[in-house]
């Protein structure tokens, strides 16, 4: 069953891909879209999301979906930045039928920040990121390191991904483990994962329709580590996310 909750926004993941390879100097957009994502917890419904969508980019800084950041160092193929973006990663007993999980500790969504690098080239896009829980609730990292490349097709733009996501052992902590006093209180095992790295596929369709106007379908599946899978809070071996909006260029 799909849950509409206004609060979900995995968008800024969705559509990177495209922001990525269509970023250039000056360039506005805005625009409206849905979001709709699995999650790994046991019991939790598929959520869906509405969401207004704004992608600027300038000599000096930029704003893509949720996430913001400065150019450190930017020209026609290289990118260095600093940069800041709310993760909807989060768990709360409201959003599972699972009765052990409703008795577990809340873990809340947090914004992350971090240093990325981009380089553009005939052959394709590559993108790296190293990321911090700025919370304190995690005090995790991550990292996604991802290929991207654009074909074109009459008025289609198809763009297919691969990449892996590495997560610290803290941020798994917090997010999958049990600790001995949730252990007690819920009946499940006490649990404490490692770091993982989780490897995974996108791919986003663009539609230009009419003038300065697009339409953008964007997809991604990704595959959970067992350090992940092997949560007693978790039930899935991946989770997909589809994002479907519409925006107009200035």
């Amino acid at each position: 069953m799909t849950k509409f909750d206004k609060n979900y926004t995995p968008l800024a993941v969705l559509l990177s891909l495209g922001l990525i390879q269509n970023a250039a100097a000056d360039d506005l957009s805005l625009g409206a879209a849905v979001g709709i994502k699995t999650s790994p917890y046991k019991g939790a419904n598929t959520k869906a999301s509405p969401l207004p969508f704004i992608n600027y980019d300038s000599q000096y800084f930029f704003i893509h979906g949720l996430g913001a950041g400065i150019h450190l160092y930017k020209d026609d193929h290289n990118e260095f930045n600093v940069i800041g973006e709310y993760s909807p990663m989060g768990f709360k007993s409201g959003d599972t039928d699972d009765s052990q999980l409703k008795k577990l500790n809340k873990r809340k969504s947090t914004i992350m920040a971090g240093m990325s690098y981009i380089h553009r080239d005939i052959w394709g896009v590559i993108h790296a990121d190293v990321m911090r829980d700025t919370s304190g609730d995690s005090n995790g990292m991550t990292s996604d390191v991802g290929y991207s490349y654009r074909f074109e097709w009459n008025k289609f733009e198809f763009t297919p991904g691969v990449g892996v996501l590495w997560s610290s052992k803290k941020q798994n902590e917090y997010y999958y483990g049990i600790s001995q006093s949730e252990s007690l209180r819920s009946g499940l095992n006490a649990y404490d994962p490692n770091d993982s790295i989780s490897p995974y596929v996108q791919m986003s369709l663009d539609y230009p329709f009419a003038t300065d106007w697009k339409a953008s379908i964007s997809a991604r599946y990704s595959v959970l580590s067992s350090q992940v899978k092997n949560s007693p809070m978790v039930d899935k071996s991946g989770v997909s996310s589809l994002g479907i909006g519409i925006n107009y260029s200035f």
